[in-house]
């Protein structure tokens, strides 16, 4: 609960004192689990990272933990039920930001090497820490860290704790996420806003012809109308189609956990289940609009209007090229010669792998010992800048994901929580993978 009352938004406008405060009781967690050489990693103008190790099991493997420390902005604070940075126990589950992701998820490693170092003395293979401090920001500034501190990371495994489960209760191994590129979209009209009464009607509303240009985004069958787009998506294999349609899905709970009122129905790409929209399908999100606020709003036509959109990304496709492909869409052929611009803000790449293999072998055991439950093998919809990146810098050693989120748990919402009755699960798997996988061969001694 200590570090989930330390609200570590890494989002520009929240005090970066709290990210760091957040890193150093992050550091001291590793500590206390009896981690060595734990220190708060910097990099000038940049969220702090936290590395701790234990390498004292010469020719076992060394598998590398990564999670970050950083938070989602808490949202708006009449949602909530609990304050945000408070965490609250409700009904077997702990409310609060950052409960869920990625705190949670960082301390079933605490709890797992804890568990080993306190009670049998020792681990069964070598593990690191690296827990980001700007994963919510899209890890800006990895490569900056992996070119200062690559010397550090050696491992023969990645295992990340930042992707959920697929129900409560039910473990995953999550081995595809869509990557993402944001686009920010203008519409000026004006110089200066001008009355609606004098002006409305022959004067057009900036407003609207940004929701028009928005809504000319989306055919009637669900697809993007972003010509061009779809040319680069690659199409799932036999074997991962039937990894998909061997999960059971159900309409009426999907609505429920994503809180969808009643009587609003799904509107996805017509001809693809929903887990292939959400994993293999690219997708489009407007996640912020700008105009005039409530407050001291007035009969007015406002000069300008602007919107984020947040364009998900699959494997083949190229995030910058994808988001060139979106701009030169919106900016083509601007309605009633308004003034357009459309500018890329940012992307993160897909990421995706064979989850055949020892070493995935041993993570499904591993979380069928902690679950008692067969782990679903699932894609994911977010994105998670640190991954490729890193598989690439350790010569594609296996990547295992997984978490300790649950389709309930509100992560990027109001009222995140956490289950703990799957908390105490995740740890119990994690503590059987560290075993499972030292004894897994590694690909060549270091």
């Amino acid at each position: 609960m200590t570090l989930s009352r330390i609200p570590s938004v890494s989002a520009e406008g929240f005090p970066a004192a709290e990210v760091a405060r957040s890193a150093e009781a992050m550091g001291d967690a590793l500590r206390d689990a009896g981690a060595e050489k734990v220190e708060v990693l910097e990099i000038p103008d940049v969220h702090p990272y936290v590395y701790g190790e234990w390498m004292h099991k010469p020719g076992a493997p060394t598998i590398l933990l990564y999670g970050h420390h950083d938070v989602q902005p808490p949202g708006r604070p009449e949602k909530w039920l609990s304050p945000a940075f408070q965490p609250t126990e409700r009904g077997g589950r702990l409310y609060g930001r950052g409960t869920a992701d990625d705190k949670g998820g960082c301390m079933t490693h605490v709890a797992a090497v804890t568990s080993y170092l306190k009670g049998a003395g020792g681990l069964p293979c070598n593990v690191k820490f690296v827990i980001e401090g700007e994963e919510e920001i899209g890890s800006e500034n990895l490569g900056k860290f992996l070119e200062k501190y690559k010397h550090m990371l050696a491992a023969d495994f990645i295992v990340l704790s930042d992707t959920a489960n697929f129900d409560t209760g039910v473990p995953a191994l999550t081995y595809q996420l869509r990557g993402i590129v944001q686009v920010d979209l203008e519409v000026k009209v004006l110089d200066h806003p001008v009355h609606s009464g004098m002006w409305g009607g022959p004067v057009p509303d900036p407003v609207q012809v940004l929701a028009d240009l928005i809504a000319d985004l989306r055919n009637r069958d669900g697809s993007l109308n972003i010509p061009g787009l779809y040319k680069d998506v690659a199409k799932p294999g036999k074997k991962q189609l039937k990894r998909i349609r061997k999960l059971p899905f159900d309409e009426k709970k999907f609505k429920k956990e994503g809180g969808l009122f009643k009587g609003v129905k799904l509107w996805g790409e017509k001809g693809y289940s929903v887990y292939e929209q959400l994993w293999t399908r690219p997708s489009l999100t407007v996640i912020a609009t700008e105009s005039h606020e409530f407050a001291g709003s007035s009969n007015q036509i406002v000069d300008s209007a602007r919107a984020r959109l947040s364009l998900r990304t699959v494997p083949n496709m190229d995030g910058r090229k994808a988001g060139e492909l979106l701009v030169k869409k919106l900016t083509r052929k601007p309605p009633y010669g308004v003034h357009v611009s459309a500018t890329i803000n940012g992307s993160t790449p897909w990421w995706t792998t064979d989850p055949d293999g020892p070493a995935f072998e041993a993570a499904r055991r591993a979380l069928q010992a902690g679950f008692k439950k067969e782990a679903a093998m699932i894609g994911a919809g977010g994105s998670i800048g640190f991954v490729q990146p890193f598989s690439d810098l350790l010569g594609g050693a296996p990547c295992l994901l997984t978490g300790v989120e649950d389709p309930p748990c509100n992560a990027h919402s109001e009222n995140e929580s956490l289950h703990l009755g799957d908390f105490r699960k995740c740890i119990a798997s994690t503590v059987h993978l560290y075993d499972e996988l030292s004894r897994v061969p590694v690909r060549a001694p270091r």
